[in-house]
């Protein structure tokens, strides 16, 4: 990376050496002596760090310090890591108490003595190292200084001050009505077919938005029977771009087919179809490549058009049949307005008179680029102090090259918090347009101590995590939020993930089809293209994986060569906390060489429909917090019971054969997503030991006829979502008793999506949840009459969403509905597109 983060580093360091796991290590294993020099060590370097990291960009010797010690830094995290799962191994032991001859065989393995050895050889090793580092720092005289080891943000960001706030398209009205002029012209005998718009411009003008807004503009949508948006970005594979039409068309991925198949496949959809399509951020200048693609193209109908975004005129002869709309630079008068909208909070404008002439300074530096404009413009939202926006306006940034955008850019980036630097960072070893979850990118910043606890002990991880997460959109750092009810998701621009490549080039690598490059300093590692890593890098390389951290597997494993290739390289990465499959693979059931990855903390087969199995020895992930299993899962392993830091799971799932107590016995599980079980009663057939769950969501699971009675047990759940679960039998209680009671004569009443009535669970479940649940919505349930009148116990009920309920929502109105006062204690309340914030005296 540009910068070491030896600061953020050496702070995670000290607080493992006073973690729990370790303390016990140091008593149990006689290392106390070792560790303690160690953690001296650490105190000592630890002091200057700060100021070494302030000269590091003007002062090579310097940089070129921190980033060896980061090295030995890095390695000590492992031994440390190292510590902790030996110690969860053997406190599995001590719990579990009599199993099975194999668990038990597993769990007792490691040989005491020859691990308190081998982990004093390396504590050693590493003390010796830092000793010989620590001599060099005499000759920069850095300055010691307190560390102060708390992250706080900023005031809680306003979510709705994201990218999309700030209307790129400020200024763009002529643009946008000329090319829907364009688009809307009917078809003419002699007329190329389909007809080819390029819109050509550099990077952060705005040509996707401009794109999309005229794509989604009603006279232009009227003109075609189907719309697809692809982004191709700067890998123009056939294959992969064929698959992107289909699922923006259909919504199916299409993984397993070949290439043959999906031009078949394609041609299908478009047969006799007139369509609109949008192929954003195009790099390809190989004519070949489009022409492969093309006649696919012709099989629409008549009057079927293309819109093409790129940066590139080379890519607009290629590709165009119309002469490419060349987007110009904003207005500067439009660029001032867009800076003064993304700058001041709404009415205050006219009252800091005196930052007017810098923020002028301040944009025109921006040289009318729309996306700097933005990002500068956030970065001094709500700040008055001239010195403020004065630092921006004379950053040393605007001094390198650039057109203006990468310099406004790295400015936003060095204005970033460093907890938040590395968070941003880290989010480049996903591919370009990748559709980011909050909550699995969360997990993923989890899994490599990114997140820091807060002051607040109530405060989970996950919560502060969504802070950060919350800080970067309202930054523009990420982009196209979308709000999902039970999370969110967002993308990076493509210069912004640009930014991210290049600041963390020296940890990061990404193997594509034309690059293949690795440096030993790599630790975080995205394939593009499977076959270029398994034939190509994977040869000659494949000794120096040890060190990497996290991998991306962002193209299939196909074919019994990559797959057999992976099986081999998974026994190289022995650090290894995060692996992710984003696309399908061949794997009915994943290596069982997973279980030797002891270190790690997140895993993702999210999309491998083939996947039946779980690998057995996935028990032997101690460490492992976040499971998220694709779509063919069936079963899952009997001893999953034994994955005791699990926190975070994801079942996509058509569950038949389920192991003995489910899921029911994993104690630190805080969140909870089940989609399309079979057997979701023998799945939850006991919650009484999930004594931390906190989000629980089942969405699609079609045979569900009953909630399992040992819901109730949820004590301390926050958030409850059921979603299209068509044949729940919502009124069985009421049958037993023969005839339809008043469903307030229920303690407790929960409403689902796509159901038509009610269901009454226990008792107990009133009297145990309202102390915790927070959030409570209501969506597309037609049917549902009335809301229950025990709603006005759930005291602690924050957040009330009731969507697509006509009849429901008449009686919520504010003030006139009939159900109003049973609901007016909850302080944020949302009817269909109405939000209501009700300010309570309770």
């Amino acid at each position: 990376m540009a910068e070491a983060f030896a600061t953020e580093i050496a702070k995670s360091l000290l607080g493992k050496l006073g973690s729990f796991a370790v303390q016990e290590f140091r008593l149990a294993w006689g290392l106390e002596d070792d560790l303690a020099r160690l953690e001296d060590r650490l105190k000592a370097i630890n002091v200057v760090l700060s100021d070494a990291e302030k000269q590091q960009s003007k002062n090579e010797r310097i940089r070129l310090w921190l980033h060896m010690l980061r090295e030995v830094l890095y390695d000590a995290e492992d031994v440390l890591d190292e510590i902790e799962c030996e110690t969860l191994r053997r406190q599995v032991v001590k719990t579990t108490g009599s199993t099975s001859r194999k668990v038990r065989r597993f769990f007792s393995s490691s040989n005491k003595i020859a691990f308190r050895l081998r982990m004093g050889h390396k504590i050693k090793s590493i003390i010796a190292r830092l000793a010989e580092i620590s001599s060099l720092k005499s000759e920069f005289n850095l300055s010691e200084q307190t560390i102060d080891c708390s992250h706080v943000l900023h005031e809680e960001t306003e979510m709705n001050r994201s990218f999309e706030s700030f209307s790129s398209l400020i200024g763009r009205d002529k643009d946008k009505e000329c090319l829907i002029n364009l688009l809307a012209e009917p078809f003419k005998v002699g007329d190329a077919h389909p007809l080819v718009l390029p819109i050509v411009g550099m990077g952060g003008l705005g040509k996707t938005s401009l794109a999309k807004s005229v794509c989604d503009a009603e006279n232009v949508k009227s003109h075609f029977e189907l719309k697809m948006e692809v982004c191709v970005s700067d890998d123009f594979s056939l294959k992969q771009v064929i698959q992107k039409m289909i699922k923006s068309a259909t919504g199916e991925r299409c993984a397993d087919l070949d290439v043959g198949e999906l031009q078949k496949k394609l041609e299908e959809i478009l047969n006799g179809r007139k369509y609109l399509l949008l192929l954003d951020d195009v790099w390809n200048e190989d004519a070949q490549k489009w022409l492969l693609l093309k006649p696919l193209l012709s099989k629409g109908a008549f009057g079927s058009k293309i819109i093409v975004t790129t940066r590139s005129q080379r890519v607009a002869e290629i590709m165009g049949i119309f002469t490419a709309y060349n987007l110009s630079l904003l207005g500067q008068e439009d660029c001032l307005s867009l800076f003064y909208k993304c700058a001041f909070k709404e009415g205050q404008m006219e009252l800091y008179p005196n930052l007017f002439g810098i923020g002028k300074q301040i944009v025109a530096k921006c040289k009318q680029v729309p996306l700097a404009v933005i990002n500068l413009g956030t970065q001094l939202y709500g700040k008055t102090d001239e010195k403020e926006w004065e630092s921006v306006r004379d950053s040393e940034k605007w001094e390198e090259e650039g057109d203006g955008i990468l310099p406004a850019l790295k400015i936003s980036y060095e204005r970033l918090p460093t907890h938040l630097k590395r968070c941003f960072l880290y989010c480049s070893v996903f591919p370009k347009d990748y559709p980011f979850l909050d909550h699995l990118l969360v997990q993923f910043w989890m899994a490599h101590g990114l997140i820091h606890q807060s002051s607040n002990p109530n405060e989970k991880l996950e919560d502060v995590g969504l802070r950060y997460v919350r800080e970067l959109i309202s930054r523009c750092f990420f982009q196209d939020y979308v709000d999902l009810n039970y999370g969110a998701s967002f993308k990076m621009h493509d210069l912004m993930h640009d930014l991210a490549s290049s600041l963390a080039q020296n940890e990061f690598s990404i193997i594509g089809s034309q690059n293949h490059r690795f440096s030993k300093t790599t630790r975080h590692l995205s394939v593009l293209d499977s076959n270029s890593f398994f034939h190509q890098t994977l040869p000659k390389i494949s000794n120096e994986f040890h060190h990497v951290r996290s991998i991306v597997f962002a193209d299939s494993i196909v074919g019994p060569t990559c797959k057999t290739d992976f099986e081999k390289c998974l026994s190289e990465f022995k650090h290894l906390r995060s692996l992710e499959l984003l696309d399908d693979s061949e794997f009915e059931v994943f290596p069982e060489r997973i279980g030797a990855f002891k270190h790690l903390r997140y895993l993702s087969f999210d999309g491998n429909s083939e996947m039946k199995r779980l690998p057995k020895s996935v028990f032997k992930l101690q460490n492992l917090q976040a499971l998220v299993v694709g779509d063919g899962l069936e079963e899952l392993p009997k001893d999953v019971r034994y994955m005791i830091s699990l926190r975070f799971l994801v079942l996509i799932t058509k569950q038949k054969r389920l192991p003995e107590g489910g899921i029911g016995c994993l104690e630190c599980l805080q969140n909870l997503f089940i989609v399309r079980c079979e057997n979701l009663e023998n799945l939850c057939e006991d919650m009484q030991c999930l004594k931390s769950l906190r989000k629980l969501v089942i969405e699609d699971c079609d045979s569900l006829i009953s909630l399992p009675r040992s819901i109730k047990c949820l004590t301390t759940l926050e958030e409850f979502s059921i979603i299209d679960c068509e044949k729940l039998d919502l009124m069985t209680i009421e049958k037993k008793k023969k005839k339809r009671r008043k469903v307030n004569h229920f303690p407790f009443i929960v409403i689902f999506e796509g159901l038509p009535a009610t269901i009454a669970l226990p008792k107990q479940l009133l009297q145990e949840s309202s102390e915790s649940l927070q959030t409570f919505i209501i969506e597309k349930c037609p049917n549902i009459e009335e809301m229950p009148e025990c709603i006005s116990n759930l005291k602690k009920l924050q957040n009330l969403e009731i969507i697509d309920c006509p009849r429901l929502s008449k009686r919520c109105q504010e003030g006139t509905g009939e159900d109003w006062p049973n609901i007016a204690h909850i302080p944020k309340i949302k009817v269909d597109d109405d939000v209501s914030d009700e300010e309570t005296s309770h």
